[in-house]
């Protein structure tokens, strides 16, 4: 498998675990973060979005779906900032940072991954 993709099954795993823990165990991780578990009903249909998410992730890869790994890089590396810019006005607590470097390494990853692959194409080093 190309590595881009890889780095898109593997984050559809992770997105997966959060998912099925926000879904089904949140009461039981949110602390460890320092998370409010008050209106836990959102917390568990952000479980289901991102079991939701995680399937997109994961299909798209084993497909070969070059596009959307692409796609997701967009994404991923703006998480970063729009978590530090929620955290910055006060909007958030800091513990949800980390969840922000996660996605922006993820989406570093699958950039450096994907252009590496391009690169190889170009020199016909497939």
């Amino acid at each position: 498998m190309r590595d881009s993709l890889n780095s898109i099954r593997i984050f559809g795993a992770y997105s997966l675990v959060m998912g099925l823990v926000l879904f089904f165990i949140p009461h039981r991780i949110l602390p460890i973060f320092n998370i409010s578990m008050v209106g836990e009903d959102w917390i568990r249909l952000l479980g289901f979005v991102l079991i939701c998410s995680s399937y997109y992730y994961i299909r798209s890869a084993y497909r070969g779906n070059i596009e959307f790994a692409v796609y997701t890089i967009h994404t991923r590396m703006t998480a970063p900032v729009v978590i530090l810019l929620l955290y910055l006005t006060g909007s958030i607590d800091k513990s949800f940072l980390p969840f922000g470097l996660v996605d922006g390494l993820g989406g570093l990853w699958t950039l450096y991954a994907y252009q590496k692959e391009k690169q190889r194409v170009t020199n016909g080093t497939q």
